[in-house]
């Protein structure tokens, strides 16, 4: 029998909001991803997070694999979940 602590080991580690940001931009199925919109509070956590050789890209080239997703600051967003993902319009065939 395992002890419930093992089982679930990786619950309290940190948030990593610039993963989370991705993995959700980049959902299967969905359209891809144009830009993403944060709140500048998940903004700031975001760059607290980076190592400092990290913030620089995340800032000029976003996030995310290259060419990375744009970052848009929008303090109009509600508090949650403090983002949006603003993704491509579907490709329509021409008649």
């Amino acid at each position: 029998m395992t002890s419930p602590g093992a089982a679930h080991a990786t619950h309290w580690t940190r948030p990593d909001i610039v993963g989370d940001l991705v993995a959700f931009a980049s959902a299967p199925g969905a359209a891809p991803p144009r830009e993403i919109h944060l709140r500048p509070e998940l903004y700031a956590r975001m760059l607290a997070q980076l190592a400092p050789g990290d913030r620089p890209a995340a800032v000029e080239r976003g996030v995310g694999p290259p060419p990375g997703i744009p970052l848009v600051l929008d303090p109009e967003l509600p508090a949650f979940p403090g983002f949006e993902v603003v993704r491509a319009r579907p490709y329509r065939a021409a008649a």
